[in-house]
């Protein structure tokens, strides 16, 4: 049961990276940088909805193997095809909609070339620091003392990764997915990323630990 349990909140949060990236795709498209800004900016309703509902995020869940029994990396397998289908899903749905229209269909192809045309390299660094962002906005919302605090690590490195270009290979999801493009080639980059974005994220985990671990010695002295 505690399997299926994460399969389903696996499901819901790729519905709400969904919402959260169609909501961007709908300002972006429109070809004016403020717009873009904003909704990059309003991406994060996704990953609020996803820290406040509980939901499994794959790429906020990461950054915490150390800290968890070794069944949990059956739990970030899981949470991964669950995220993979609940955006998958959405998508296709709302692609069946006047909401996705030839500009973002087009907005989409165009972004989804670019990724394709990145160097391998440059897929695993964009997606590590993408890892980085994500541990940022998840860890920094959990420790945040007073509520502005919380929305703003929940929102602002959302953005800062959605405006660099940085790869989150679950939000990608629902790009490929309004671009109607899957091919082997996709599939080994979806692998890099997801990589990437698990590294980014034990990264700032590990760099943090061994800041306190510093700390302590200097204390001790």
């Amino acid at each position: 049961m505690k399997y299926l349990k994460v399969l389903i909140s696996s499901i819901m949060a790729g519905f709400s990276i969904a919402f959260g990236a169609t909501f961007y795709l709908v300002l972006a498209s429109q070809g004016i940088f403020w717009l873009k800004v904003l909704g990059s900016f309003l991406f994060g309703i996704g990953l609020f909805t996803i820290i406040h509902f509980d939901f499994w995020l794959y790429t906020g869940k990461v950054g915490y193997i150390f800290e968890n029994k070794p069944n949990y990396l059956l739990k970030l397998l899981i949470s991964f095809i669950g995220n993979l289908i609940g955006v998958i899903g959405i998508s296709f749905l709302i692609k069946q909609t006047y909401v996705i229209n030839d500009n973002i269909i087009s907005f989409c192809q165009n972004l989804v070339s670019i990724k394709d045309h990145e160097r391998w390299f440059e897929v695993s660094i964009l997606s590590f620091l993408c890892g980085m962002m994500i541990y940022l906005a998840v860890e920094g919302h959990k420790r945040a003392s007073y509520p502005l605090a919380k929305v703003i690590f929940a929102f602002i490195p959302i953005s800062l990764f959605i405006i660099c270009g940085f790869e989150h290979v679950i939000a990608n999801a629902c790009y490929y997915t309004y671009a109607g493009s899957l091919n082997w080639h996709e599939i080994l980059w979806f692998i890099y990323m997801g990589l990437g974005n698990a590294l980014g994220s034990l990264a700032f985990y590990g760099m943090e630990k061994l800041i306190k671990l510093f700390s302590k010695k200097e204390e001790a002295i």
